[in-house]
């Protein structure tokens, strides 16, 4: 037996060798790659991000901001304001401040938000008080105001009260000439004593609007040509007790008052 066990153990030598020389370390680096798990390419779900309460729409941004100018506009006319403003003042519902937006429209009528935006751009931000020559239209009024009353002056001086006439002799087309600018500057005139303080009291009132400019110089354009027709064509010279300037100028006012009066129909039934 023994004899057996050697021989097999002399044949099983080489195979040991073989075997220690095949797992001898390698001198090369040896990269181990993970293996991609299979729950890697299931999607993962993402969560709706919490919508925040404090955005708001675009019409709920302009109810806010005219509720605003609203409330100024009360508070530095000295309005009265009623109760039921009050608690409605620090909601943020908007049904709320639609009827609140409703309230203060009817307070502060005739003035709309829109007027009110208007004259605020002229106004002093320091003393709260409109710059009443800021507005282009109250220039252009002021302007032709000094002109109507320079020639209207001038025509008085001449045709009624014969100044020059002793000192200057007029030929028939100077003296037709002269008498028209008279009568034109007189109407006109008229037509701004009627209009000037209307302009004045809207942007007092904050009631003046971009959209009503066009109105103002078609109603002056109608009182003054309409005017100048009545003066030249002495319609009312019967019932006048003389033709004079004080006359003339009463019926320049009297035709701007029917032009405002026609314009004024026309814009409400424009907008219905």
């Amino acid at each position: 037996m023994n004899a057996i066990f050697d021989k097999i153990k002399k044949r099983s030598v080489p195979t040991s060798e073989t075997f220690e020389s095949a797992i001898e370390p390698s001198t090369e680096e040896i990269i181990i790659e993970k293996t991609i798990e299979e729950d890697a390419f299931i999607e993962v779900q993402s969560k709706p991000l919490p919508v925040t309460s404090n955005t708001k729409t675009a019409f709920e941004t302009l109810i806010e901001k005219e509720i605003e100018t609203m409330l100024h506009f009360t508070v530095t006319k000295g309005n009265k304001l009623s109760s039921e403003i009050g608690p409605l003042i620090e909601t943020k519902k908007l049904s709320h401040q639609i009827v609140l937006y409703e309230m203060l429209k009817e307070a502060i009528h005739p003035a709309t938000p829109k007027s009110i935006h208007y004259v605020n751009q002229y106004r002093d931000q320091l003393h709260a008080r409109v710059a009443l020559l800021k507005i282009k239209l109250a220039r252009q009024f002021t302007l032709i105001s000094i002109i109507s009353i320079l020639f209207s002056g001038f025509g008085y001086a001449i045709i009624e009260s014969d100044i020059f006439i002793d000192k200057y002799i007029f030929t028939d087309d100077a003296s037709f000439v002269l008498n028209q600018l008279y009568v034109i500057a007189t109407a006109s005139l008229g037509a701004m004593l009627y209009f000037f303080p209307k302009l004045i009291k809207q942007v007092n009132n904050s009631t003046l609007t971009a959209n009503k400019i066009p109105f103002y110089w078609l109603a002056i354009f109608l009182g003054s040509l309409s005017a100048t027709l009545l003066i030249n064509t002495k319609v009312f010279a019967p019932y006048l007790i003389d033709d004079t300037f004080l006359h003339n100028l009463f019926i320049a006012v009297f035709c701007a008052f029917v032009a405002d009066i026609l314009y004024g129909n026309i814009q409400a039934i424009a907008q219905l």
